[in-house]
């Protein structure tokens, strides 16, 4: 387990379990998903393969299959904290009991959420804190077959291993905290869907400086390129435009 491979999620779990029904009728077959492996790397290896990663159906009816990452990336920029980047945003637990478990980030941790979502649905299960910082195996396990791209949040603030939440979802808060120092102990945590063209309505400059701010203040970064929310092709240059802001 823990990304050491890829993985085909094929029981009805997870992000699998959306629209599950819907999916094997129109599929003719059980539906099933590619959990990608993770490498070590830079901006350069986060690519788009043919595994898909998500599927839904939308609201005509039509299957909508999406192509994740080749592979997930840690990349490693003098000057800034570890960054994780990954496809679909319920990965971002098992790389923050990760950070626990080694000792790169202390319980409860400040979460800083930029995103087009909330990605505060309610999950019903309930995470074993002290296990799931012992046993990445576990960790890996609840965050794949226990949460899905919405729910993912809320097992961690039910249990207090986040003490604070804040959401970067919209102008005013971009606004409000762009120039805000985040305590160490902190994650950011984005998605790179926040530039999504609906969100075009939030001058990017501004998403961008909010960013350069908060990003090389914490102790982790975890960022999704969320497959079903954004187009591969714009999410990866919006990726780079990120970094391009941070080092010119």
């Amino acid at each position: 387990m823990q990304y050491k491979e890829n993985f085909t999620l094929e029981k009805k779990l997870g992000n699998n379990a959306l629209s599950y029904e819907n999916r094997e009728k129109i599929l003719g077959k059980n539906p099933s998903l590619t959990i990608p492996k993770i490498i070590n790397g830079t901006l350069d290896n986060v690519k788009f393969g043919e595994n898909i990663v998500f599927e839904e159906v939308d609201e005509n009816g039509k299957i909508q299959s999406c192509q994740g990452l080749e592979n997930f990336v840690r990349i490693d920029i003098s000057g800034l904290p570890p960054i994780i980047v990954f496809d679909n945003h319920n990965h971002a637990l098992y790389f923050w009991y990760e950070a626990l478990h080694f000792g790169r980030l202390q319980s409860p941790f400040t979460l800083i959420h930029m995103d087009e979502h909330s990605d505060l649905w309610d999950n019903e299960n309930a995470i074993d804190h002290e296990k799931a910082v012992k046993n990445l195996d576990y960790a890996w396990e609840f965050t794949n077959f226990r949460c899905n791209v919405g729910n993912y949040i809320q097992p961690l603030l039910k249990n207090k291993t986040i003490s604070t939440m804040i959401r970067l979802e919209n102008d005013f808060e971009i606004e409000k905290y762009k120039n805000f120092t985040p305590p160490k102990n902190s994650v950011f945590n984005l998605d790179i869907d926040i530039f999504a063209p609906e969100m075009d309505f939030i001058p990017e400059e501004k998403t961008l400086e909010c960013i350069k701010n908060i990003l090389p203040k914490v102790s982790l970064v975890t960022i999704a390129l969320s497959p079903y929310f954004i187009s591969q092709g714009r999410a990866l240059k919006k990726l780079h435009r990120v970094f391009e802001s941070i080092h010119p």
